[in-house]
């Protein structure tokens, strides 16, 4: 599930101004009189310091409040489920009713913490502001620093996640939503019911869209997201450090027990769920027991759909079009990742294809043994004065054919696995070497070429000595 987490902001280092400079002091290069350069230090003002360590203090100040903030976050979007879960399966059971002290009680509950749950979320999103600000280089929250880091696309955000938070169901009565209902008729054609599913069903439902707390929760108490290392690399790197990465380097890391716990908590949400709308549209419907409606979701979940239960509303249908939709992407991805699993790593592959070389060598000089042994055979046999044609000799022609045939099949196959095994770091590997092969002889081609010149310069100097010899030598002749 997506959780939307503030982009990373830029690595902590010097800014450009110096209202916003991450030094205590200001360095500048000047000239002494001698010539030699050396470092003058001028102090800013107090309003003006503003030094990297107090802005990385700063920063860690606020994710741990952001930490904590998201742990209460959760424990209320949890408690407020776990209210609404314990009303609604109580009022099911006729253990307590709908007008009943526990149950309003209850409901108080819920709206209590969706109450403080919303406070949650905009002190999240302050926070989220103020580490932007924080590293960014901004000073203070106060005045109107805040607007300026303060955009469209964060004031959306904001008014979604609490529009979404604020599902929940309503301690007074409400009204019903009409809908229809799917019966058997007595000449066994199905037909169309009118029927009225409350308001509070809808947003007990709806309810349930809180969970993405959950993803939130993982991010802010993973290492990945609160190493300052790490979010510096990410904005070097324009990768964001967000709920995505994080749940890639989870399903990279443990990717079983990441698909499991979600297909577990899906099948039981929505098995809840559809049991919810069952019961509310028709009280006497055969989904009162949680086991059908977890036996449907589960046929409906992996896609098998046997058609022994069908929901009835059109309520349970959305939610059975949303488990088989969910049910598929589960299903793709636990393929993947079996995939994975089964796939060899680099090292294994490489022992299992040095044995299969072993075999197949073994297999190839056993053949060419079998092929010098029959050829021996039938001269032999052809000296000791068999015909052509006769069965032993032909016996020992099909086997020396035989043996042919394997000898090469084995050397086909040592090929085909020798081209199987060279792969992308085997190509680098093979690109490298060929590059230093090169560099190597253009090393030595270009002693050659400088030897060349070398020696052509000496005879140069050689044929000049050598004509001076000879005119000293016309000269005392003379």
């Amino acid at each position: 599930m997506r959780v939307a987490m503030e982009e990373p902001a830029l690595p902590l280092g010097v800014a450009d101004y110096s209202k916003y400079s991450s030094t205590d002091t200001l360095l500048t290069s000047v000239t002494s009189d001698n010539g030699s350069p050396f470092r003058q230090t001028m102090k800013l003002d107090k309003d003006q310091q503003y030094s990297l360590s107090q802005r990385l203090r700063r920063r860690k100040d606020v994710l741990q409040q952001r930490k904590c903030i998201v742990d209460i976050s959760f424990a209320l979007g949890i408690a407020g489920i776990i209210f609404v879960v314990l009303d609604t399966e109580l009022r099911f059971g006729l253990v307590i009713g709908d007008d009943s002290a526990v149950s309003l009680l209850l409901k108080i509950l819920t709206s209590v913490s969706t109450a403080c749950l919303l406070f949650a979320i905009v002190a999240y999103h302050v926070t989220g502001l103020r580490l932007h600000m924080a590293s960014a280089g901004f000073q203070s929250f106060m005045e109107k620093d805040w607007r300026l880091a303060m955009t469209i696309t964060k004031w959306c955000k904001l008014l979604f996640e609490l529009m979404v938070c604020s599902f929940h169901p309503l301690p007074f009565p409400t009204f019903s939503l009409p809908t229809v209902i799917v019966r058997d008729g007595s000449d066994g054609k199905q037909i169309l019911e009118e029927a009225e599913l409350p308001l509070n069903a809808v947003l007990t439902i709806l309810m349930f869209i809180r969970l993405y707390l959950v993803g939130r929760l993982v991010v802010v108490h993973s290492k990945l997201f609160l190493d300052t290392s790490v979010q510096s690399l990410g904005a070097l790197s324009r990768v964001k450090i967000n709920a995505q990465f994080v749940f890639r380097a989870l399903m990279s890391t443990s990717p079983m027990v990441v698909l499991s716990s979600w297909m577990f908590v899906t099948f039981i949400i929505n098995s809840w769920n559809l049991r919810v709308c069952e019961v509310y549209t028709d009280p006497e419907s055969h989904y009162t027991l949680f086991g059908q409606s977890m036996w449907l979701t589960a046929v409906t979940f992996l896609t098998v759909g046997y058609g022994d239960l069908v929901p009835r509303s059109y309520c349970a249908r959305v939610i059975s079009s949303f488990t088989g939709l969910m049910g598929v992407g589960s299903m793709a991805l636990s393929v993947a990742v079996l995939a994975k699993k089964l796939e060899q790593s680099r090292a294994e592959r490489y022992v299992h294809t040095f044995v299969q070389q072993v075999e197949l060598d073994k297999r190839r000089k056993n053949a060419a043994a079998n092929v010098v042994k029959q050829a021996f055979r039938i001269l032999r046999e052809k000296r000791g004065g068999k015909a052509h044609n006769s069965s032993l000799v032909i016996r020992h022609r099909s086997r020396l054919l035989q043996a042919v045939r394997d000898m090469h099949g084995a050397q086909f196959h040592m090929t085909a696995l020798s081209e199987f095994t060279v792969g992308t770091v085997e190509v680098n590997t093979g690109v490298n070497t060929m590059q230093d092969t090169v560099n190597s002889i253009q090393c030595e081609q270009r002693d050659l070429t400088q030897r060349v010149a070398n020696l052509e310069t000496l005879a140069v100097r050689m044929s000049q000595h050598l004509a001076d010899i000879k005119a000293l030598l016309k000269d005392k002749k003379v």
